[in-house]
């Protein structure tokens, strides 16, 4: 191996250092291996630099150093290595330094800016894209899957290189008539259905499909409406056992202290030389009992005779009766668990909002709201097919089994299962009512009758008690609308065309309004027929 050797300890700094640095007996002197690098910078800007780069015998890296005079270095850069020491001689300076950290500082608001800039505008682009896609492509397309026509995501890199994307969606009947094969391709996959031609210039086709391509579904809003107590039933109901547990512990107390009493006496004549008293069954004493305080026990008796017979009293009013402040709601499960509160509640609740006569069409034509149908379930849940957990995921299932929908190729099987619903609402066979009078022309609105069904109710229950005392209250009590009411308008010219019709008229605004009593709600023909 060839060496150097460094006479003068004191005017050369070894900056780097091999594998092979060995020093001499003498320690002015170094012998450094050949592929040592040494680092210039450190040495004053006037003192020359000398390079040799003879090969080594053993490396094949040339031989680099320098030579010159040194500045006062201090001592700990010798031991640390060549980039540190080199920075913390170029940082020495408060100059240097300020002018760094203003740079440094200057790039990464330049950076951070750019990545502001880039994710604003992404995420404009994204909710452009998200709005044009809701108002031209969502009734057909979904972003990630398959519905009456394939999932948007991807569709740029589908189409690469076999076509133009934007002509086809602007008029996709046209661009089948240029005979590009992808295009006809697509035609025939899908069974042929034509693609609405889009009023979309190329900016917004291509913010649709970065919408597609970056689609992030949304955040669960939670399930239905939980389950709430629909009336106060429950807690009148838990005061009995507490109350015949109460019962029990006052009984068991009496007989417990009958028994010291009897013993105490007995003990007292003892003491005094008399015979005991004779042992009685405790049916003995309580007539014993009773014949000492005749008054007692008959106030006692009249009060357990009385509260019995209220009771029956009541329970005999609410036989038959499923729904009140009474008894218990009446819910039967039903085959499928459709809640009401997810689908007719409140949009600001997290839930959709859906007119109910969307679903019951006929309640303002004829005498029964009506149960819909599977097609109309299916109107929705064609493309709806996942619910909001795996419960209503499984719900949904049972829609496309008793429709014969077959999810996975998106068609109908013809094998259908009729959805047996369990009825809820049971009126006796004399009493009529009629839903179209009630809704269309009375104007009530569902929740008069069938409760909080938008809010409180996963699984439809009887929440009206639905008797005859509770429809006369409403009858004598619920206001008539008749402002913009045709029907009426026509019952009120009819009552000023006579002279009694119109002292009828006089005599039922004297409180400023007119109930369904004053219009005949009370007459017993109305309902029993």
């Amino acid at each position: 191996m060839e060496w150097t050797t460094f006479e003068s300890w004191s005017n050369f700094l070894m900056i780097g250092s091999g594998p092979g640095a060995q020093k001499t007996s003498n320690c002015s002197e170094w012998r450094l291996p050949m592929q040592v690098l040494l680092f210039r910078p450190i040495l004053n800007s006037d003192t020359p630099m000398t390079t040799l780069g003879q090969p080594c015998p053993s490396f094949s890296s040339p031989c680099i150093f320098a030579a010159g005079e040194m500045d006062a270095v201090p001592i700990k850069m010798l031991g640390m290595p060549l980039v540190v020491r080199a920075l913390e001689r170029f940082f020495r300076g408060p100059a240097c330094r300020r002018q760094v950290r203003n740079a440094t500082l200057a790039f990464l608001f330049l950076v951070l800016s750019l990545g502001a800039h880039a994710q604003g505008s992404d995420a404009a682009q994204y909710a452009a894209g998200e709005k044009l896609f809701k108002g031209n492509c969502a009734s057909c397309h979904k972003p990630d899957k398959d519905l009456t026509g394939p999932a948007m995501a991807g569709a740029r890199a589908r189409w690469e290189g076999k076509g133009d994307i934007h002509a086809w969606v602007k008029n996709s009947s046209a661009y089948l008539k240029t005979g590009n094969p992808y295009a006809n391709e697509l035609f025939v996959k899908w069974n042929k259905s034509v693609m609405t031609a889009q009023a979309l210039n190329d900016e917004e086709i291509d913010a649709v499909l970065y919408y597609s391509d970056n689609y992030v579904p949304p955040a669960p809003k939670g399930g239905p409406v939980a389950e709430t107590a629909s009336n106060g039933s429950a807690d009148t109901g838990s005061n009995w056992p507490w109350l015949v547990v109460i019962g029990l512990l006052l009984a068991v107390v009496a007989v417990s202290l009958s028994g010291v009493k009897s013993s105490l006496t007995n003990a007292v004549r003892e003491a005094e030389g008399q015979e005991p008293l004779p042992d009685m069954t405790t049916g003995q004493k309580l007539r014993l009992w009773a014949w000492n305080n005749k008054a007692f026990a008959t106030i006692i008796a009249l009060f357990v005779v009385v509260f019995i017979t209220l009771k029956l009293w009541d329970a005999a009013w609410v036989i038959g009766v499923y729904g009140g402040d009474e008894v218990e709601h009446y819910k039967p499960e039903q085959p499928i668990n459709f809640p009401h509160s997810l689908h007719a509640g409140k949009v600001e609740a997290g839930n959709l909002a859906i007119d109910c006569q969307y679903c019951h069409n006929s309640v303002e034509k004829s005498k029964h709201a009506g149960i819909p149908t599977t097609n109309v379930c299916m109107n929705c849940h064609k493309a709806v097919a996942e619910g909001r957990s795996a419960e209503g995921t499984a719900e949904i299932q049972k829609i496309y089994a008793a429709a014969g929908w077959d999810p996975a190729a998106l068609k109908y099987t013809g094998k259908i299962e009729p959805v047996k619903w369990v009825k809820v609402h049971n009126l006796p066979d004399h009493a009529y009512f009629n839903h179209s009078q009630h809704v269309k022309v009375g104007q009530i609105e569902c929740q008069e009758c069938h409760g909080p069904i938008d809010e409180k109710m996963v699984v439809a229950e009887q929440w009206s008690p639905l008797t005859m005392g509770w429809c006369l209250d409403c009858h004598n009590t619920k206001d008539v609308k008749m402002a913009g009411n045709g029907y009426y308008d026509e019952i009120m010219a009819r009552l000023e065309e006579t002279d009694m019709g119109h002292a009828e008229l006089k005599k039922y605004l004297e409180d400023g309004k007119i109930t369904v009593r004053e219009l005949g709600g009370f007459e017993c023909a109305k309902c029993h027929y």
